[in-house]
Protein backbone atom coordinates (compact mmCIF):
# COMPACT_ATOMS: atom_id res chain seq x y z
CA UNK A 1 0.00 0.00 0.00
CA UNK A 2 2.67 2.46 1.17
CA UNK A 3 4.94 1.75 -2.28
CA UNK A 4 1.74 2.94 -4.19
CA UNK A 5 0.58 6.02 -2.40
CA UNK A 6 3.62 8.71 -3.83
CA UNK A 7 3.18 7.86 -7.18
CA UNK A 8 -0.90 8.37 -6.78
CA UNK A 9 -0.15 11.67 -4.76
CA UNK A 10 1.72 13.48 -6.82
CA UNK A 11 -0.31 12.37 -10.17
CA UNK A 12 -3.49 13.65 -7.96
CA UNK A 13 -1.52 16.64 -7.53
CA UNK A 14 -0.30 16.85 -11.28
CA UNK A 15 -4.18 16.31 -12.40
CA UNK A 16 -5.34 19.29 -9.87
CA UNK A 17 -2.83 22.14 -10.58
CA UNK A 18 -3.91 24.64 -12.83
CA UNK A 19 -2.61 24.41 -16.31
CA UNK A 20 0.53 26.00 -17.21
CA UNK A 21 0.16 29.44 -18.98
CA UNK A 22 1.07 29.51 -22.90
CA UNK A 23 3.81 31.20 -24.06
CA UNK A 24 3.16 35.05 -24.79
CA UNK A 25 1.79 36.12 -28.36
CA UNK A 26 5.21 38.58 -28.55
CA UNK A 27 7.49 39.84 -25.62
CA UNK A 28 10.08 42.37 -26.33
CA UNK A 29 12.50 44.55 -24.30
CA UNK A 30 12.52 48.21 -25.94
CA UNK A 31 14.24 51.10 -25.50
CA UNK A 32 15.30 53.84 -28.10
CA UNK A 33 15.63 57.94 -28.51
CA UNK A 34 13.44 60.73 -30.24
CA UNK A 35 14.06 64.21 -31.06
CA UNK A 36 11.39 67.15 -32.78
CA UNK A 37 9.71 70.17 -32.34
CA UNK A 38 6.53 70.88 -32.34
CA UNK A 39 3.70 73.62 -31.95
CA UNK A 40 0.47 72.06 -30.73
CA UNK A 41 0.03 74.71 -28.00
CA UNK A 42 0.64 77.48 -30.67
CA UNK A 43 4.27 78.15 -30.10
CA UNK A 44 7.60 75.54 -31.15
CA UNK A 45 8.37 73.10 -28.45
CA UNK A 46 11.64 70.97 -28.71
CA UNK A 47 11.42 67.92 -27.22
CA UNK A 48 14.24 65.09 -26.54
CA UNK A 49 12.48 61.47 -25.68
CA UNK A 50 14.52 58.50 -24.15
CA UNK A 51 12.11 55.50 -23.29
CA UNK A 52 12.62 51.71 -22.45
CA UNK A 53 10.41 49.50 -21.25
CA UNK A 54 9.22 45.86 -21.38
CA UNK A 55 6.37 44.98 -23.78
CA UNK A 56 4.21 41.93 -23.78
CA UNK A 57 1.32 40.42 -25.78
CA UNK A 58 -1.19 37.38 -23.86
CA UNK A 59 -3.13 35.44 -25.97
CA UNK A 60 -6.85 36.48 -26.03
CA UNK A 61 -9.44 34.41 -23.68
CA UNK A 62 -12.05 33.88 -26.62
CA UNK A 63 -11.08 32.87 -30.62
CA UNK A 64 -11.07 36.32 -32.70
CA UNK A 65 -10.73 38.58 -30.06
CA UNK A 66 -7.86 41.01 -29.60
CA UNK A 67 -4.88 40.26 -27.44
CA UNK A 68 -4.11 41.65 -23.85
CA UNK A 69 -1.54 44.27 -23.66
CA UNK A 70 0.93 44.46 -20.50
CA UNK A 71 3.73 47.55 -21.06
CA UNK A 72 6.34 48.54 -18.20
CA UNK A 73 7.46 51.40 -19.24
CA UNK A 74 10.03 54.39 -18.45
CA UNK A 75 9.90 57.76 -20.36
CA UNK A 76 12.12 60.67 -20.04
CA UNK A 77 11.31 64.07 -21.91
CA UNK A 78 13.18 67.62 -22.04
CA UNK A 79 11.15 70.54 -23.26
CA UNK A 80 12.77 73.12 -23.98
CA UNK A 81 11.50 76.78 -25.28
CA UNK A 82 12.53 80.27 -25.14
CA UNK A 83 15.67 79.94 -23.01
CA UNK A 84 13.45 77.77 -20.33
CA UNK A 85 13.68 73.63 -19.91
CA UNK A 86 11.97 71.15 -18.13
CA UNK A 87 11.31 67.58 -18.14
CA UNK A 88 8.55 65.04 -17.84
CA UNK A 89 9.59 61.02 -16.55
CA UNK A 90 6.52 58.36 -16.77
CA UNK A 91 7.29 54.84 -15.04
CA UNK A 92 4.76 52.68 -14.79
CA UNK A 93 2.68 49.85 -15.79
CA UNK A 94 -0.35 48.99 -18.12
CA UNK A 95 -2.24 46.50 -18.01
CA UNK A 96 -5.21 45.25 -19.97
CA UNK A 97 -7.63 43.86 -17.46
CA UNK A 98 -10.77 42.66 -19.52
CA UNK A 99 -11.82 42.56 -23.39
CA UNK A 100 -15.38 42.16 -23.83
CA UNK A 101 -17.07 42.32 -27.39
CA UNK A 102 -19.71 45.01 -28.07
CA UNK A 103 -20.90 44.50 -31.29
CA UNK A 104 -19.36 43.83 -34.53
CA UNK A 105 -15.65 44.42 -34.54
CA UNK A 106 -15.79 46.56 -31.48
CA UNK A 107 -14.40 45.73 -28.52
CA UNK A 108 -14.50 47.34 -25.05
CA UNK A 109 -11.50 47.23 -23.11
CA UNK A 110 -11.32 47.58 -18.90
CA UNK A 111 -7.44 48.48 -18.03
CA UNK A 112 -5.16 49.50 -15.49
CA UNK A 113 -2.14 51.72 -14.94
CA UNK A 114 0.26 51.87 -11.75
CA UNK A 115 2.91 53.62 -10.96
CA UNK A 116 4.16 57.69 -11.45
CA UNK A 117 3.02 57.60 -14.63
CA UNK A 118 3.59 61.18 -15.16
CA UNK A 119 6.08 63.63 -12.71
CA UNK A 120 6.81 66.92 -14.31
CA UNK A 121 9.96 69.78 -12.86
CA UNK A 122 10.99 72.95 -13.70
CA UNK A 123 14.71 73.40 -14.55
CA UNK A 124 15.62 73.77 -11.09
CA UNK A 125 14.01 70.17 -10.34
CA UNK A 126 11.42 70.93 -8.62
CA UNK A 127 8.39 69.04 -9.06
CA UNK A 128 5.50 71.08 -10.53
CA UNK A 129 3.22 67.74 -10.80
CA UNK A 130 3.71 64.25 -9.61
CA UNK A 131 0.77 61.47 -10.39
CA UNK A 132 1.23 58.26 -8.82
CA UNK A 133 -1.30 55.45 -7.82
CA UNK A 134 -3.26 53.42 -9.74
CA UNK A 135 -5.78 54.71 -12.93
CA UNK A 136 -8.47 52.16 -13.97
CA UNK A 137 -10.25 53.40 -16.90
CA UNK A 138 -12.41 52.02 -19.73
CA UNK A 139 -12.44 52.59 -23.58
CA UNK A 140 -13.42 51.38 -27.06
CA UNK A 141 -11.42 49.22 -29.57
CA UNK A 142 -12.77 48.89 -33.50
CA UNK A 143 -10.99 45.66 -34.23
CA UNK A 144 -11.58 46.60 -37.58
CA UNK A 145 -12.08 42.42 -37.92
CA UNK A 146 -8.54 41.03 -38.22
CA UNK A 147 -5.96 40.52 -35.66
CA UNK A 148 -3.77 43.74 -37.48
CA UNK A 149 -3.25 45.74 -34.25
CA UNK A 150 -1.38 48.93 -36.69
CA UNK A 151 -4.84 49.26 -38.13
CA UNK A 152 -6.95 48.89 -34.99
CA UNK A 153 -8.75 52.39 -34.28
CA UNK A 154 -10.05 54.19 -31.02
CA UNK A 155 -13.88 54.35 -30.69
CA UNK A 156 -13.85 58.39 -30.27
CA UNK A 157 -15.40 59.86 -26.88
CA UNK A 158 -15.14 56.04 -25.30
CA UNK A 159 -12.59 56.55 -22.75
CA UNK A 160 -14.17 56.97 -19.35
CA UNK A 161 -12.06 56.92 -16.04
CA UNK A 162 -13.18 54.29 -13.84
CA UNK A 163 -11.11 55.11 -10.88
CA UNK A 164 -8.11 56.77 -9.21
CA UNK A 165 -6.80 55.27 -6.55
CA UNK A 166 -4.12 57.83 -5.41
CA UNK A 167 -3.08 61.40 -6.90
CA UNK A 168 -3.18 62.50 -10.18
CA UNK A 169 -3.26 66.03 -10.69
CA UNK A 170 -1.42 65.74 -14.03
CA UNK A 171 -4.43 63.60 -15.24
CA UNK A 172 -6.70 67.19 -14.65
CA UNK A 173 -4.25 69.39 -16.06
CA UNK A 174 -4.90 71.42 -19.15
CA UNK A 175 -1.23 70.37 -20.75
CA UNK A 176 -0.60 73.82 -23.09
CA UNK A 177 -1.83 76.27 -20.22
CA UNK A 178 1.15 74.57 -17.82
CA UNK A 179 3.66 74.92 -20.67
CA UNK A 180 2.33 78.14 -22.05
CA UNK A 181 2.95 79.35 -18.21
CA UNK A 182 6.21 78.12 -17.58
CA UNK A 183 7.73 79.22 -21.13
CA UNK A 184 5.82 81.76 -22.38
CA UNK A 185 4.38 83.10 -18.35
Amino acid sequence: MKRWFIPMLVLIASALSPAAQAAPLEHERYSGTDSFDFDDCGFIVHEEVAFEGNFLLKAPRKDGAPPYLLDNYEVHETLTANGRTLTIDHQGLYKDLRITLVEGTVYQFVSMEAGQPFVMRDSDGEIMFRDRGVLKSTFQVDTQGDTDLDNDEFVEDSFVLLADHGRHPGFYIDFCSVLDTYFNG
